[in-house]
C-alpha cells in the first residue's frame, strides 16, 4: 500500500507528501518499542525499518523513538500524535475492509466482542474451533467493560459487538434474543447436598447452611443471589468472593463449598471436574441473553456473518443442554 496523506503543517514537519507506509512503521514502533519488534510484526527487514524511521524523524524534525535501557521509549511529540496516526490508520484499514467483498477464508478483519467472564467461559470454546476453521485469518478481541457502558461503546465504535443480558433502548442499538438463561447451584459430586440423606431440613435451609463462593466479575452488577438473599432477608455464609468464574471448578471439587452459577456455566465447569450441577431451591428469574450492534453495521457483510455464526453456535448449544 502506497498511499500519499495530506498532512497540514504541523511543528514544521518538512514534507507534506507524508508515505501511508511510514504511519504503519510509527504504529509497530509504538507497539513494540524496538526496531527488531517492529521489523518482526511487519515482515520487514530491521534496515527496513530503520531506514523508515530516519525518514519519519525527517519528516518530522523530531527524535521520536530514544533507546533507553528499556527499549525504544517514545518522545513527547511520538506520544502525542500517536493516538491521531494510529486511529487514522485504523480507520483507513476498517473502510477498505468493509468496501471489500467479505471471503472468511482469507480475511484479516479484526473484531471486538464485549462480553462478560461468564460470557467466556460459556461462548469462547465453542466459537473459536468455527472461526479457527472458517475463518483462520480473522481476529478477535475480547473485552470486558461495565454493562452500562456497552451501548457507549457500540455507539463510538469502541466495540463491534456485545453479548449479555442487554435491554432494548432508544436509538441505534440492533438487539437478536440468543436464549433464555436460569441459574443452578454447582458443588462437588458426593456432597451432602447431592444426597438424599434423611436431614428433615427443607432444600433452602440446607442450602442456607452452605459455605459458599460468590463470584464477583469487577465490571458486572451486584451477583443475583445477594440481591435475591437481601430480598428475603436470608444470611448467606459467605467463605470466598473471587472475580472470575474459570477458578470454580477446582475449588468446588476439592471442598464442600457451593456457588449459584448461570446454567451454561455450571454445566460448562462440569464437564471440567468432577462437579453436580443441581436446581436452586428458590425462585430465581430467568435473564435474557442477546447479541447486540450497533445500526451503522447492519448491511456490513462481515459483521452479519459474524452475528449469523455466534446465534447458530448458541442455538446449538443452548438446544445441546436444555
Amino acid at each position: 500500500m502506497n498511499f500519499i496523506w495530506w498532512i497540514p503543517d504541523i511543528t514544521q514537519v518538512n514534507s507534506l507528501n507524508f508515505d501511508l507506509n511510514l504511519v504503519r512503521i510509527f504504529e509497530a514502533m509504538m507497539s513494540h518499542r524496538s526496531v527488531s519488534g517492529a521489523a518482526v510484526a511487519l515482515h520487514l527487514t530491521q534496515p527496513a525499518v530503520s531506514n523508515a524511521l530516519k525518514r519519519l524523524r525527517a519528516l518530522t524534525g523530531d527524535p521520536l523513538f530514544v533507546r533507553t535501557r528499556y527499549g525504544m521509549e517514545p518522545t513527547q511529540f511520538a506520544l502525542s500524535a500517536s493516538e491521531s496516526l494510529v486511529e487514522g490508520l485504523r480507520l483507513i484499514r476498517l473502510g477498505l475492509d468493509r468496501a471489500a467483498p467479505f471471503d472468511p477464508a482469507s480475511t484479516n478483519r479484526r473484531f471486538r466482542l464485549l462480553m462478560t467472564d461468564a460470557g467466556e467461559v460459556v461462548f469462547l470454546p465453542y466459537l473459536m474451533p468455527l472461526l479457527r476453521a472458517e475463518a483462520p485469518g480473522l481476529e478477535l478481541k475480547v473485552m470486558q467493560l461495565p454493562v452500562g457502558r456497552y451501548l457507549e461503546a457500540l455507539e463510538t465504535d469502541e466495540a463491534d459487538v456485545a453479548i449479555g443480558n442487554l435491554q432494548a433502548t432508544a436509538g441505534t442499538l440492533r438487539l437478536r434474543r440468543l436464549f433464555d438463561e436460569t441459574y443452578a447451584l454447582l458443588c462437588r459430586k458426593g456432597h451432602a447436598l447431592t444426597e438424599g440423606s434423611g436431614d428433615e431440613r427443607s432444600a433452602l435451609e440446607r442450602f442456607l447452611a452452605q459455605d459458599q463462593i460468590v463470584v464477583r466479575p469487577p465490571n458486572s452488577t451486584e451477583p443475583l443471589l445477594e440481591v435475591i438473599a437481601r430480598a428475603n432477608k436470608w444470611s448467606l455464609r459467605r467463605t470466598l468472593d473471587v472475580p472470575h468464574f474459570m477458578v470454580l471448578a477446582s475449588i468446588l471439587a476439592q471442598t464442600d463449598l457451593v456457588a449459584v452459577v448461570p446454567g451454561l456455566v455450571a454445566r460448562e465447569l462440569a464437564q471440567r471436574a468432577e462437579l453436580a450441577v443441581l436446581p436452586v431451591p428458590f425462585d430465581v428469574p430467568s435473564i435474557t441473553i442477546r447479541i447486540g450492534w450497533h445500526g451503522r453495521h447492519q448491511a456490513d457483510d462481515g459483521h452479519r456473518w459474524l452475528r449469523q455464526r455466534i446465534v447458530a453456535i448458541m442455538a446449538d448449544r443452548h438446544r445441546a443442554v436444555v
